[in-house]
């Protein structure tokens, strides 16, 4: 029985090693070259067609009904030194949510006069 006990770790053992190895392979073929890589890599895109568009979705003031928060982002984005207007206007039920919207669209406005959240009712 013992036998049994100690193949059955070397086993388990072995797929940990192969399981170890397998990320290994899959990070290096990443092809990270350091740490700051990950770190300050861009993660958002400024051209027009990369803002989100709130428009016939569920956050679309339109059609929100019921009481809840009204967030607005407004400001100016560049593309390649092409600044161009931006203004996002959509509609949560909890404040929380609001405050998130701002902060993605934070990714995307880089001068940023006018971000709020508002009580609204529709």
């Amino acid at each position: 029985m013992s036998n049994f006990v100690s193949k059955t770790r070397n086993a388990g053992k072995r797929l940990g090693h192969i399981a170890v190895c397998t990320v290994a392979i899959g990070l290096s073929a990443c092809q990270v070259q350091s740490p700051s890589d990950l770190l300050f890599a861009p993660t958002y895109s400024s051209g027009r067609g990369s803002i989100p568009v709130i428009s016939g979705t569920q956050y679309d003031c339109r059609t929100f009904q019921g009481s809840g928060w009204k967030g607005i982002a407004g400001g100016r984005a560049a593309n390649w030194g092409d600044p161009f207007p931006v203004a996002r206007t959509a509609c949560f039920k909890t404040r929380d949510e609001c405050q998130a919207f701002l902060t993605l669209m934070s990714g995307y406005i880089d001068y940023q006069p006018y971000y709020r959240c508002q009580p609204h009712t529709a």
